[in-house]
Order: C-alpha cells, then sequence, then structure tokens
C-alpha cells in the first residue's frame, strides 16, 4: 500500500543523468562502451543522462559498475532497515530520477546477497532490456505486470510469480492502467553497504 504522507527523495539525486554523464566524461568512455559494460542500449543511456528515462535500481546499479562508481556515489542511498521490517514503520521512496517508487524490506549483514523490495510501477513505466550478473525474483502482489525474458513474454497477475538468470536479456513493462505493486528479490549490491567484512578488527 501506497504511504503518501511518508514519501523520501534521495539527497543528491537531483540532475542524476548530469552527474553520470560528468562522470562517463570524466573516465573518457563513450556512450556504446558504457551501454556494452552494463547490459543495456545506448539509447537508454542517452535518455538517462538526459533525464529523459528513470533507470530502474538495477540499470542504474549496472550503469554505476560500468563507470566504475557504485550508485551510492550519486545519491544517498535508503537507509539500512532492522532486521524485522514493519509495514506501518517503512518508509516509501521515490526512485532516483523519479518514475516509480519502492519500500526497502530487506536489511545487510555479513555474507548476505539478497535484496528485498516492494516496488510500485506507475501505469506506462517500463525498464529498458538488460543484461548483468546474479538472479531475480518477480511476485505480484497487485495488478499485473509484463515481464519478457530471452524475448518470451509473460504477464504476470495476481500470486504469479518469475524466477531466473539476470543473464538473460530481460525486461519489466506496466501496460495497464493502474500502478503495479511487485515483491522484488535480487542479488546486486543495489545500496553500497559492504556485505563481505566484519566488524573492524574483528
Amino acid at each position: 500500500m501506497l504511504k503518501p504522507n511518508t514519501m523520501q527523495t534521495f539527497e543528491g539525486a537531483a540532475d542524476l543523468g548530469g552527474k553520470l554523464r560528468q562522470r562517463r566524461k570524466e573516465l573518457g568512455l563513450t556512450l556504446e562502451a558504457v551501454a556494452k559494460e552494463a547490459g543495456v542500449t545506448t539509447g537508454f543511456i542517452s535518455q538517462v543522462e538526459r533525464n529523459i528515462t528513470s533507470p530502474s535500481l538495477a540499470s542504474l546499479t549496472a550503469m554505476a559498475d560500468a563507470l566504475g562508481a557504485h550508485i551510492a556515489d550519486f545519491f544517498d542511498p535508503p537507509p539500512k532497515p532492522e532486521e524485522t521490517s514493519r509495514a506501518e514503520m517503512r518508509e516509501l521512496y521515490a526512485s532516483p530520477g523519479g518514475g516509480f517508487d519502492f519500500e526497502r524490506l530487506s536489511t545487510s549483514f555479513k555474507g548476505s546477497t539478497l535484496n528485498g523490495l516492494l516496488v510500485h510501477h506507475p501505469p506506462g513505466f517500463v525498464i529498458e532490456e538488460m543484461v548483468h550478473e546474479g538472479e531475480e525474483f518477480y511476485y505480484v502482489i497487485k495488478g499485473a505486470l509484463t515481464m519478457t525474458v530471452d524475448g518470451m513474454r509473460t504477464v504476470l497477475g495476481v500470486g504469479d510469480s518469475i524466477h531466473f538468470d539476470s543473464m538473460r536479456p530481460h525486461s519489466v513493462q506496466n501496460e495497464t492502467n493502474e500502478t503495479v505493486t511487485v515483491l522484488v528479490v535480487n542479488t546486486m549490491d543495489l545500496f553500497g553497504e559492504d556485505r563481505t567484512k566484519g566488524p573492524p578488527n574483528g
């Protein structure tokens, strides 16, 4: 359920596209080079840099990786939740660059690899086809979501799920006229927290 009274935005996320473009130019990389490394199209990178398209957290993470950075270098990510996440206490975040809203469900700790989110896709929202390391799981809670994996288009309704290797080309689209709410679990390091190191000197 959306919580409009607790909507949070990211510090430093203004002109996200401009910051990504500046980083790319500092490295002397072409749009084509970044797109190939990130597993997306050149046109998508161009639109993100011009703040025309809002990237998903996964595509933004892949772009940042291609730039030798992390999304946390471009804006302050949401704070790490406690181990137990209470629905009434969770914040609703507007994605960096706008376009969709999400709630962070999972925490992180030494050795953890999973990221759990409740994502709210508005009508017409599209996540461009991409390829990246890891795996993804989607479970539809409200509405209907169109998933395309390896060119196979599937419409997921309430209660439907899909789990796939993220190295397979995949895209997401809300083709309906209502907001779709989806539980998304993936293994990308979305928020820049070090899950491999223990406490200092420990």
